[in-house]
């Protein structure tokens, strides 16, 4: 017998963004996780505007889903992961930097 398995995939960018119900449903959490990350700066939303017309880009969309990782498999709390995604960020960042010298 043969399994097969269905993936669907959302294009995220500028043009297309999610609402605050996508983002919770792609990191497997619920909105008021998304509300917190928003909160604490670790994804940027209109803060001005309600939850609900929130809109997400794709950077968004990644750093969620890392900070959701994290905690899920680290056990960390929100600020711990959120901490370790900037650091990760950053890396990156110098990285590119770096290689760009080479």
């Amino acid at each position: 017998m043969s399994t097969v398995t269905v993936c669907t995939a959302l294009m995220v960018d500028h043009e297309a963004p999610v609402t605050i119900q996508e983002l919770a449903r792609f990191c497997e959490q619920h909105t008021d996780w998304v509300i917190m990350l928003v909160n604490q700066g670790v994804v940027p939303a209109a803060q001005d505007q309600a939850p609900e017309q929130w809109v997400f880009t794709s950077v968004a969309v990644t750093r969620a889903r890392k900070v959701a990782r994290l905690q899920r498999d680290f056990e960390v709390n929100l600020d711990a992961a959120a901490l370790m995604v900037d650091l990760m960020d950053e890396v990156h960042h110098l990285r590119s930097r770096l290689s760009a010298f080479r």
